[in-house]
């Protein structure tokens, strides 16, 4: 046999061929991809930056110039909020409008920020003026040209950068098509050298290749026991078969060591549920029995204990309070771990939810120096859990007054929005690190600065949280920047068998104003446990000093 017939020579040249091949598609490949990512990279981080920083600066403006307007036409100081808002963010946005717009764009963002600075001045003015007075018209008259100016500076810069980014994606589309004729080119390059390949070693390749590929396919469908024969073919080929009995050897050991394995994994998890329900249970019969004393001591005549005393009970009641919501949070992971975790959805009315948590929180945040901003526009009516609904409502208002310090604000507003009752909750504590962000609903989860400063807690509640919304066919989004505090809103389906309230003059009522489909009366909270915590709660704040800054909304009394 001559030496360029055998196996090895054969596939030797085959495979330059085909390296070649390859290496020259990936390569011509590669330098389409180099430029296509460039192109990408100048609209994802020059262009696209810089559209988004020009909309939000007009954003800004237009909100402070509606904000602004309706406080002169109304005279309610409220509408300021917003324009107090965008006062604050404009430095940055203008900062970041500056900082992106490069050496292309420097004059139109400059002229912009310009432009705008003239309708602050005015705005500023505008602000001091008494409310639908003389001089609020000639001002407001004033402010319709600067603003106008802004709007087509900011107009010309965003007609400048759409452009630009219509030409770039001209660009990566026109790179796309000439990748793909190509790689098409160069596949059908290879294609038929792979062809040429087969034809040239088919006689002395294919059978006993066959063979051993047949013998893969039959250990892949599970028959481990299947051998490749060793004895025909060319040497390469019976190395191949040795090296496929090894595999398929090695396999089933495998096999069997997961499926070892596997059982063990399952009677650990198995062990630990039961270890974690166990310890729970166990846990609850002595800490009721603490509880019950502590009832009993507190029962007593007054004279039977003194101020130190107190004191020390005091604290025992806290702690107590806290294992068995710790107790708790763990049976309730436990359920949701084995999937036994459901809701008894009911008709509700979602507002009378959340007045029962601030009342037993309120106290708490009057203890803490936080102010309490309530903005409660019910009925809210849904489907839900009142105990479930009641322990989220717990959570997150604890987490808050937790979590701020002393004169810092609590702020909670619900409304009907779009067929959802949504609930908001802000505070202006020490927010959370946005590189900690994606875990907060993780079991255990900490933040860091949360750890740092020694601010005692589980991990749990938020995880248990996202489970009930989830269980409710909810939404729960966080939005938090550290050291200036965190935004929780949370979104029900509203219940939409509820009626809307009758007028008595026949006219359509606004869409927030529901009949409450359970009637006045509240579904108490299916779960004891829950009821009896939110109990303890409102007695041990029930002769503490409430110091709450209420700000009414409709449908909620101050």
């Amino acid at each position: 046999m001559r030496r360029d017939g055998t196996v090895g020579r054969l596939l030797s040249r085959a495979f330059a061929v085909l390296v070649a091949l390859i290496v020259g598609s990936g390569l011509a490949e590669l330098a389409t991809v180099l430029v296509e990512h460039r192109a990408v990279q100048q609209l994802t981080d020059e262009v696209q930056p810089l559209q988004l920083a020009n909309a939000d600066l007009r954003a800004m403006l237009t909100d402070a110039q509606r904000g602004l307007r309706g406080y002169l036409l109304t005279g309610d100081p409220r509408m300021l909020d917003a324009y107090y808002v965008a006062r604050r963010g404009y430095p940055v946005a203008g900062d970041d409008l500056r900082r992106l717009s490069g050496d292309d764009h420097a004059d139109t963002a400059t002229d912009q920020i310009a432009r705008a600075d003239s309708w602050w001045a005015n705005a500023e003015v505008q602000r001091q003026v008494p409310p639908r007075s003389d001089a609020a018209v000639r001002y407001a008259e004033r402010d319709m040209p600067l603003f106008q100016s802004f709007v087509t500076a900011n107009d010309e810069l965003r007609i400048s950068l759409d452009s630009r980014a219509q030409d770039l994606r001209a660009r990566v589309g026109a790179l796309q098509g000439v990748a793909i004729v190509v790689v098409s080119v160069l596949t059908l390059a290879v294609t038929a050298a792979a062809m040429l390949t087969a034809v040239r070693t088919a006689r002395r390749l294919t059978r006993p290749l066959g063979a051993v590929v047949e013998t893969l396919d039959r250990v892949r469908d599970g028959e481990l026991n299947a051998r490749a024969d060793v004895t025909s073919g060319p040497t390469e080929i019976r190395a191949v078969a040795q090296a496929v009995n090894a595999a398929a050897e090695q396999s089933e050991h495998i096999r069997r060591s997961e499926e070892e394995v596997t059982a063990r994994l399952q009677e650990l998890d198995a062990a630990k549920a039961d270890f974690m329900s166990t310890v729970s249970h166990e846990l609850r019969t002595p800490l009721t029995s603490i509880s019950g004393y502590l009832e009993l001591l507190r029962d007593s005549d007054p004279d039977d204990l003194n101020d130190a005393q107190r004191r020390m009970l005091d604290v025992i009641s806290r702690n107590t309070r806290r294992l068995r919501d710790l107790v708790e949070d763990i049976l309730t992971l436990s359920k949701i771990e084995s999937g036994g975790y459901d809701s008894d959805r009911t008709p509700l009315d979602f507002a009378k939810v959340i007045d029962r948590a601030l009342i037993t929180i309120g106290p708490v945040a009057a203890k803490n120096g936080i102010a309490l901003h309530l903005d409660v526009r019910g009925p809210l009516p849904v489907r839900g859990d009142s105990a479930q609904l009641d322990r989220v409502l717990d959570n997150l208002l604890t987490n808050a007054v937790k979590f701020t310090p002393a004169d810092g604000t609590l702020t909670v507003h619900a409304e009907h929005r779009d067929g959802q009752a949504v609930l908001t909750v802000t505070d202006t504590g020490m927010g959370i690190p946005a590189e900690e962000q994606e875990a907060l609903f993780g079991r255990f989860f900490r933040a860091s600065n949360a750890i740092r400063q020694a601010i005692p807690g589980t991990g749990l509640g938020l995880a248990i949280v996202r489970t009930i919304i989830d269980n409710h066919s909810g939404t729960i989004e966080v939005a938090s920047a550290e050291n200036r505090g965190t935004t929780i809103t949370v979104s029900l389906p509203a219940d939409q068998s509820a009626r809307r309230r009758p007028d008595p003059d026949g006219d359509e009522v606004p869409d927030d104003e529901w009949e409450d489909p359970a009637g006045d009366e509240t579904r108490a909270p299916t779960t004891a446990s829950h009821a009896e915590r939110v109990g303890h709660a409102q007695a041990d704040h029930q002769n503490e000093p409430q110091h709450i800054d209420h700000t009414s909304g409709p449908g909620r009394a101050g």
